[in-house]
Order: C-alpha cells, then structure tokens, then sequence
C-alpha cells in the first residue's frame, strides 16, 4: 500500500506547476530588463520571450520558471510594466524592491 502513496506523490511532482497569480504592476521597462538579468543570474530560465519587432518598445514579455515556479514578466505602451506568479514567489523577489518601494512611497503612477 505505501508504494500508492508514493505513486500519488511521483504524479503530483509532475503535474504542472500551481499558479496563485499575483501582479506587481506600474513597472518601468528598464526595471524589467534589469529583473530579467538578475533572475536568470538566480537560477530563473527563459521558457517564452516575445522576439517580434517590436519587442521592448511597444510589447514584451518574458516567461520565468525555477522549480516549479512560474514568472511572466510582461510590458507594453499602455498599461506599463507587470509581473505575475505566485505571492509567495513575489515576495521573495529582492530585485524588485527599489521599484515597489517607490511605488509605495509615492503611490501608483
């Protein structure tokens, strides 16, 4: 009967990863560059980057993952810069902090 038990948990390490979607958003581009660097520096890997034309100066996006964590680091004219994962993820996120703390100094833009 234990070796159910372990086939259950051997499933549940391969099933996609579980995303409690967070946003931290009003972000400039540059900060999202310079994330992007310091993640993957951490350990993060590019598993999706728009690549068209256009990148970085009307749309861009990025996908993050390291484990079973998931970031999508997204940009666009309009609604400014973002990122979405998991809150506990986010919170962790240490390269953010002159930006969030700006934002929270004085307030979203």
């Amino acid at each position: 009967m234990a070796w159910i038990t372990h086939f259950v948990r051997y499933l549940g390490v391969l099933g996609e990863p579980r995303l409690e979607p967070e946003t931290i958003e009003g972000l400039p581009p540059f900060a999202l560059r310079q994330a992007q660097g310091a993640l993957v520096r951490q350990g993060w890997v590019t598993t999706y980057e728009y690549v068209g034309e256009d990148a970085w100066v009307d749309y861009a996006r990025v996908d993050l993952r390291k484990g079973r964590s998931k970031l999508k680091l997204e940009w666009d004219q309009e609604s400014g810069g973002s990122v979405a994962g998991p809150r506990a993820v986010l919170d962790e996120l240490r390269v953010l902090d002159p930006w969030t703390d700006m934002q929270i100094k004085h307030g979203p833009h």
